[in-house]
């Protein structure tokens, strides 16, 4: 490059370096902006999951390493499938400092309940929610 840049006149050469170096800040500035920023946080894929489970869990361990464990109750008079839950790591402010999904075994009839077990980060406090689930009918197909 050097050898090139030798062999042209003054004025090439500054129109040759500057050409260089505004390929070269394109370069770097779409580089910059294809670079991934923060996660979003996720948020429950089923709104109103409320009304059809009840969650009672707490933080626990788990050979040494935290866990965040508890039951999900169906309180409606479907029957469900597909359970996943949303555990989320809360910093001493309330914000969230990692999530997990987990999908809790099995079937859930009307009135049933299923035990969930989810490694969890370090934190001082957690939150959990249901994060998606199917509604089987009868017939053994979902909704």
């Amino acid at each position: 490059m050097m050898r090139v840049m030798a062999s042209l006149s003054g004025r090439e050469a500054g129109r040759t370096m500057r050409h260089l170096l505004t390929v070269l800040g394109l370069v770097v500035a779409a580089a910059g902006a294809a670079m991934p920023g923060p996660a979003a946080e996720i948020q429950p894929l089923m709104a109103g999951w409320e009304r059809v489970f009840t969650l009672d869990w707490q933080p626990g361990q788990h050979r040494g390493r935290p866990v965040v464990e508890g039951y999900v109750t169906n309180v409606s008079p479907y029957h469900t499938t597909n359970i996943r839950v949303l555990v989320e790591s809360l910093d001493a402010g309330g914000h969230v400092t990692s999530q997990q999904v987990a999908w809790v075994p099995g079937e859930l009839l009307g009135g049933g309940r299923a035990f969930f077990q989810v490694p969890a980060a370090p934190a001082p406090a957690y939150r959990v929610r249901v994060f998606s689930y199917d509604r089987l009918e009868l017939d053994g197909n979902f909704r």
